[in-house]
């Protein structure tokens, strides 16, 4: 079976590859965000984001210096 390629397209919300990134995948409903923690503020009153959703939470543990993540 011959895999097709697919179109994704990214939206630099603040125009900054290091700022909000909104991502569509061609032909599908679904969306995904890149918000940096420092930009959670600019994003509530989005209605797109007052849907629900599954989000991801990265940091570093305290105790262990490790990445983790949040799933919620």
């Amino acid at each position: 079976m011959t895999t097709r390629g697919k179109n994704i397209q990214l939206f630099l919300m603040d125009g900054e590859s290091g700022g909000r990134i909104k991502c569509t995948l061609a032909n599908r409903t679904g969306v995904a965000y890149k918000i940096p923690r420092t930009e959670l503020d600019k994003c509530k009153e989005r209605d797109d984001l007052k849907q629900s959703g599954v989000y991801f939470l990265f940091g570093t543990s305290d105790e262990t210096g490790k990445g983790v993540v949040y799933i919620g």
